[in-house]
């Protein structure tokens, strides 16, 4: 049976580990950190627990009865997913994985940054996805806009397509090793300008500077920027699923904060539970 990837490690995804590899699953999860969950103190309306849980025991307590189980937990980020030869690929920092099937669990934080102009651009100079539209800037000049893995990421890929790439970290330090002479410009952005499409990054100090286009790959890659790369389908900032949590792509499910529903920790565990049962279902079906 080839191997089940769950992106995401906070309730939603856990438990979709617990059930697929209840259920015989090679089971690998990947996430960075505890997602929204993490960001959370007290714990006090989530069942069984008299007094409470932190988020940071909730967490580790089911990474642990995960591992336990014998569910491999990778901390790496991901960056990106890929159709394979025999399924997915799901890209990280570090490595990369083949995958027969695929939760996406990482809930619907989106990162745009407070940059002038953005939300008016987008579709028509700013995008969120190297790989989806890197092919229509050959031969033109685009910026990459964040300071981490993702961002490095997401430059290695347009790298490929187009020679006049530079990271822009918007007033940030880069968290990434710079040993390849990657050009990155540190000034602070205040807008993006233009008439129907970004011809221009206006930074605070007054100056500027001509751009054809803009890549947004601020924080980490989440849900619906690892969406685009899939070509999922989504409505209202969340991934479309169907009621066994199935996306539009064979193979591909989501559960928790990334689909339709309230954002909590109950319903985020049912979702999980759907999902890593489906997931289950369908790599029996396709070996």
């Amino acid at each position: 049976m080839k191997q089940l990837i769950i992106i995401g490690k906070g309730p939603a995804g856990i438990s979709a580990a617990l059930y697929a590899v209840r259920g015989g699953a090679n089971v690998t999860v990947v996430a960075k950190d505890g997602g929204a969950l993490a960001k959370a103190d007290l714990i006090q309306n989530y069942y069984g627990f008299e007094k409470g849980i932190s988020a940071k025991a909730l967490i580790e307590t089911g990474v642990k009865q995960a591992e336990n189980l014998g569910v491999t937990i990778l901390n790496d980020e991901v960056c990106g997913i890929e159709f394979g030869e025999s399924g997915y690929v799901v890209k990280t920092l570090n490595s990369q994985l083949d995958a027969g099937a695929i939760v996406i669990a990482c809930g619907t934080s989106r990162n745009v940054p407070p940059i002038g102009n953005i939300d008016r651009f987008e579709g028509n100079g700013v995008s969120y996805c190297a790989i989806c539209d890197g092919f229509f800037y050959r031969g033109k000049k685009v910026a990459v806009i964040g300071n981490g893995g993702y961002a490095l990421s997401e430059y290695l890929v347009l790298k490929n397509i187009i020679e006049d790439v530079a990271i822009y970290t918007n007033g940030l330090a880069p968290e990434f090793d710079r040993k390849d002479q990657i050009p990155v410009y540190e000034k602070k952005i205040s807008s993006f300008e233009g008439e129907d499409r970004i011809s221009e990054i206006v930074f605070e100090d007054g100056t500027r500077e001509k751009i054809d286009g803009v890549f947004v790959a601020c924080g980490s890659a989440g849900a619906l920027e690892l969406s685009r790369k899939l070509g999922l389908e989504t409505a209202n900032n969340k991934i479309v699923t169907d009621e066994k949590r199935a996306t539009n792509i064979p193979g591909i499910y989501a559960a928790g904060d990334c689909i339709a529903g309230l954002q909590q920790i109950a319903k985020a565990v049912y979702d999980g539970m759907i999902a890593g049962t489906e997931a289950l279902k369908y790599l029996k079906r396709n070996g």
